[in-house]
């Protein structure tokens, strides 16, 4: 079991979150670590999608696809390493 974090939201939000949860039979803790990994992958893609936009003028699909292959890999050795 991990460790217990405090979070302070604001009540409209923990309402908000309470009915989706007991809507899908999870927990608050579930909906909460979700949300809060979802906007990170959210933030991720973002970042992949601003750096490809950068480096797609002028270059082909194939080397798009190998911008993107090499920020995959970049991302996944990043979350190994945590």
């Amino acid at each position: 079991m991990a460790p217990r974090k405090t979070v302070t939201l604001p009540d409209d939000v923990y309402e908000q979150i309470q009915r989706q949860a007991e809507a899908e039979g999870k927990t608050v803790d579930e909906m909460a670590a979700e949300a809060v990994q979802k906007h990170f992958a959210h933030q991720t893609l973002e970042r992949f999608r601003h750096r490809a936009e950068l480096q797609r003028r002028g270059k082909t699909d194939e080397e798009v696809e190998a911008v993107v292959e090499k920020a995959i890999t970049e991302s996944r050795q990043e979350h190994r390493s945590r």
